[in-house]
């Protein structure tokens, strides 16, 4: 997982940011060694590099040795000799020479590199530097600095953080990410978070509904939150002899069902408690049904049974998992209409991110107008602005 980590953030990350400050030769020269690392001709690469570094760039602390330097570094890196890449990239980062987004490019790499040999103070520290220059200069801080902040973090046994930088990039990711919400879940979990876990929990179930380890995940929220065990055979003994009659009996009886990993009967037992009366329609109780639902893999009946909790509800946070869960299955016209009506009630948790993803929504439906303009409004917002910008210029393409 580490290797492919590192290579899926280098592929593209190699740019001369300024290249009307050095020679057409010296671009030539530059893009040449980069073609031979990205066709894995590391004969040449090295030949071309040990040229530079012996013969042009002796005094070693211009804008041109820094592209070699970094350069260097990335030669090693997607070879995985990660301990031979940390130096060159140091000192890339040591000259100071390059433009601020040139230095913000060599963080990266750097950090990713301490990454992959273990070294996460060093990973998180220079990371930090990363956030506070792109938040001072209006740079994008995307999701997969936060990502690595999450992993480094948690590596040191530090939940809190790790738990807020893995809540950023799922924040920041335009379609989910499985990895990513189930590291938060776990996250949730160590930190006895509940309320968050259950919530990631039936995400990740409503997402792969036939993945049986979920259930080992989750099951036990329902009893580790507010409920005794005290009593269940009784319960279950008086709804199979019809004699069951209390609304908090129905609910214990269903969240245990859901406990033993049985979605349909918790099901059962909560549209006929709601049949009878005994169980009331209101928001609490069909959040509870529609993940009984999601966990029974019946997601259309799950999504319809929010629809009608959004109905009674002024929540805007249940419009918004709404929207997520109808984006996340493809429905985006139900998406757009439940992320409208969060809006009008309130929610702005993570300003940008209803835009991005009616964008992105209104894209799928081939409304690309009024996609871009959704696209611009979360470009405005320092948590979607790098997604945002990535998917404008995405649809200009077309």
């Amino acid at each position: 997982m580490r290797n492919f980590l590192f290579l899926v953030f280098f592929i593209t990350s190699f740019n001369i940011s300024s290249e009307e400050t050095i020679s057409r030769w010296m671009s030539d020269y530059f893009k040449r060694i980069h073609g031979h690392i990205a066709d894995e001709n590391y004969d040449k690469a090295l030949d071309e590099l040990e040229l530079g570094v012996t013969n042009y760039f002796r005094n070693g602390r211009t804008y041109e040795a820094a592209l070699c330097y970094q350069l260097y570094g990335q030669y090693y890196a997607v070879q995985s000799q990660y301990t031979e890449a940390v130096p060159w990239f140091e000192k890339a980062l040591a000259t100071d020479k390059m433009p601020r987004i040139g230095m913000q490019e060599v963080r990266f790499q750097l950090a990713q590199t301490y990454f992959m040999i273990g070294n996460y103070k060093n990973v998180i520290a220079l990371l930090e530097e990363f956030i506070r220059v792109g938040e001072r200069y209006k740079f994008p801080v995307s999701a997969r600095i936060n990502l690595l902040m999450a992993y480094s973090h948690g590596r040191l046994d530090e939940y809190e953080p790790a738990y807020f930088h893995i809540t950023a990039a799922n924040n920041k990711s335009d379609k989910p990410q499985i990895d990513w919400i189930e590291y938060a879940f776990s996250l949730a979990m160590k930190l006895e978070n509940l309320d968050d876990a259950e919530d990631l929990g039936t995400r990740l179930l409503f997402l792969e509904p036939n993945k049986k380890k979920y259930w080992n995940q989750v099951s036990a929220l329902y009893f580790a939150k507010d409920f005794e065990l005290d009593s269940l055979s009784a319960l279950e003994l008086a709804y199979e002899n019809d004699t069951l009659n209390k609304e908090s009996d129905y609910l214990l009886l269903a969240k245990y069902y859901l406990y033993q990993k049985s979605p349909l009967k918790s099901v059962l037992v909560l549209n006929d408690g709601i049949e009878k009366d005994f169980v009331k329609e209101n928001e609490e109780n069909l959040k509870l049904l529609s993940s009984s639902y999601f966990y029974a893999r019946d997601l259309k009946n799950g999504i319809k049974i929010l629809v009608k909790a959004e109905k009674i509800s002024d929540d805007p946070e249940l419009s918004y998992r709404l929207g997520t869960y109808a984006f996340d299955s493809e429905n985006y016209k139900l998406a757009i209409s439940s992320f409208d009506i969060a809006k009008e009630r309130g929610w702005n948790k993570i300003p940008g991110r209803i835009e991005l993803i009616k964008g992105i929504s209104f894209f799928e439906l081939d409304d690309v107008e009024q996609a871009r303009s959704n696209l611009i409004l979360a470009a405005n917002f320092d948590d979607t602005k790098d997604t945002a910008e990535g998917w404008l210029s995405y649809i200009d393409q077309f």
